[in-house]
């Protein structure tokens, strides 16, 4: 599955680039629709309204 490889992956590289012991990190992959995330104060965009997401945030 590409999801637990690059749950594996992401893992790997935390433990590399921090050096904290594999047995403290934790890495969770979770698809959900973007209504479920807030980024700024702003729920983020559903794909394909990318283009509208910097004016939403002050930033067009």
């Amino acid at each position: 599955m590409a999801g637990t490889r690059l749950a594996l992956e992401l893992s790997a590289a935390a433990v590399r680039i921090t050096g904290v012991e594999e047995s403290h990190v934790m890495v969770v992959i979770q698809d959900s629709p973007a209504r479920f995330a807030v980024e700024g104060g702003q729920v983020l965009p559903e794909p394909g309204e990318e283009k509208e997401w910097p004016a939403r945030r002050g930033q067009g």
